[in-house]
């Protein structure tokens, strides 16, 4: 990156009017075809009458050529052999008849009329001038010609002819034109009106174009921003020079830098960049990544401390607990049968606890593994949740028909979990000396719903339609239970959803709708 003075690219760079990446390519890209001052005179015409008059101009000429040695021929009584020696004419006028024909009706460019017109007057004209000069000097000197104007005649054709090819190199040149010409617009629409930062640079670093993006990016005008080098925007401990050699090696690079605003703030930007877009110059698409990587560095400290959660609860809580059963396993045998209740009462608290702090570590888990979610039988952990809550609740009475076919679903091994809570609350939130707990399973193409139908008290309208409102753990109330909330979880990761109805007379209907896996 040499500081030499005095250089093309730097005077380029002086002017903030061309500060776009269109300009750049409009500086290099020239008016391609010939004739251009004709879009002035006739841009009062019609499409219509353009294509009449240019068509007919050019039908009229190549008459006019098949028509002059063919009156000869009936009006003097030429013979045929002087006919076939205007052949070439003949055939030039024919190949104009039949131009002007399919100008008229098949052609699709409006503008290849009045141009092909003017190319093959031009020609005829022209070419018939210089046949005339050509014949007045001849005789002017003493010469003899023989038939003159037949001369001037086949000149004048070939003439039209040469016309109407310098015709078709014109109307390609357009072609071409019009073509860049609408790249120019898209590029000028994109560059304008992306939402990523663009910029341009020049061999030494200079940006020389920057659409509006860029200017918010780096916080300035654009009038300010050209001129100004990658440099002035990097961190010093960064090799701006060696880096910048590598990429115009290179030929392209991505990445992520670090981007200094002038007014002091550090902004984290991902990069895309392309070396000799144009002869020297080298686009750049920049998009600010500084809040997502202040996200990611978040999340990556919230798996830290969950990952340190879960290895508490494994090491000191849940290994503390399995302690504890094990000596409640130990005092059982010792205990007078009065007080045995109070220590099956205390084994039955702490495996709760237990399944407690499994559920937690399998939750934290998510934060930091992969799902293991697959297609599995609703009907396993379903039954094994029932079989559970009949074990724990003897006077609960829980009735189900397992389904006459596997109904598979996408979920995991916590989808027991989620059934298990669902029914320990359906019997511990009930008053009545038995508890009754109706469970079906309905299907349909798309989902599998578990029905959990209880008698008990019931819950409030209002209340019902906040239980699973998808705020996770993080509902701000004292009632609906933990095991709600694990519930709630777990559903959404899955995939479905969680309801509640009224039961008929009194209790609570849960839905849990979940997406059907293919059999």
């Amino acid at each position: 990156m040499s500081d030499e003075q005095g250089s093309a690219d730097e005077r380029a760079v002086g002017d903030p009017v061309g500060g776009d990446f269109a300009g750049l390519l409009a500086k290099r890209s020239r008016r391609g075809w010939l004739t251009g001052g004709l879009e002035v005179p006739l841009g009062g015409l019609s499409v219509a009458w353009r294509r009449r008059l240019g068509s007919g101009v050019v039908a009229g000429v190549g008459l006019l050529l098949v028509g002059i040695p063919v009156y000869h021929l009936f009006s003097h009584g030429a013979a045929i052999e002087s006919l076939l020696g205007d052949l070439l004419p003949l055939s030039f006028g024919a190949t104009l008849m039949m131009t002007g024909a399919w100008l008229r009706w098949w052609n699709d460019d409006d503008t290849a009329p009045m141009v092909t017109a003017f190319w093959v007057l031009v020609g005829l004209v022209g070419a018939g001038l210089v046949a005339l000069y050509v014949l007045i000097m001849h005789v002017g000197h003493g010469h003899v010609v023989q038939s003159p104007w037949f001369l001037a005649y086949d000149i004048a054709a070939t003439g039209a002819v040469a016309g109407l090819l310098i015709s078709r190199y014109d109307l390609r040149a357009r072609t071409r034109h019009r073509r860049l010409s609408e790249r120019e617009r898209q590029f000028r629409a994109v560059f304008e009106g992306t939402l990523d930062a663009l910029v341009v640079t020049d061999d030494r670093g200079r940006y020389v174009a920057a659409n509006p993006a860029a200017a918010d990016l780096f916080g300035l005008e654009r009038s300010e921003l050209i001129g100004k080098r990658v440099v002035d925007f990097t961190p010093e401990d960064v090799d701006v020079d060696e880096q910048w050699s590598a990429f115009l090696d290179e030929g392209s690079q991505r990445g992520e830098i670090e981007l200094r605003r002038p007014d002091g703030e550090i902004r984290t930007v991902a990069f895309a960049a392309t070396a000799n877009v144009l002869p020297g110059r080298h686009l750049s698409a920049l998009r600010d990544v500084t809040e997502r990587t202040r996200r990611e560095q978040e999340l990556g400290e919230e798996r830290a401390r969950v990952e340190f959660l879960n290895r508490l609860l494994r090491h000191n809580i849940l290994n503390g607990m399995n302690l504890v059963l094990a000596k409640l396993d130990v005092l059982a045998e010792d205990v007078p049968d009065g007080r045995r209740e109070d220590v099956d009462m205390a084994r039955h608290r702490s495996e709760e606890i237990v399944d407690l702090v499994q559920t937690a570590r399998r939750l934290a888990s998510d934060v930091t593994e992969a799902s293991a979610e697959r297609a599995i039988p609703v009907g396993d952990p379903l039954s094994a949740a029932i079989g559970t809550v009949r074990e724990t609740y003897p006077r609960a009475t829980v009735e189900w028909s397992p389904p006459d076919r596997p109904l598979r679903v996408r979920a995991d091994d916590m989808l027991e979990t989620v059934f298990d809570h669902l029914l320990t609350n359906a019997v511990e939130h009930n008053d009545t000396e038995s508890v009754h707990v109706t469970v079906d399973v309905e299907a349909d193409a798309e989902t599998v719903t578990v029905r959990f139908a209880d008698d008990g008290v019931g819950i409030p309208a209002e209340r019902r339609e906040q239980l699973f409102d998808g705020g996770g753990f993080s509902h701000g109330r004292d009632w609906g239970g933990f095991g709600l909330s694990i519930v709630d979880v777990l559903v959404d990761r899955y995939g479905g959803r969680v309801r509640t109805t009224e039961n008929e007379p009194h209790g609570v209907v849960f839905h849990v709708e979940l997406p059907r896996a293919a059999d």
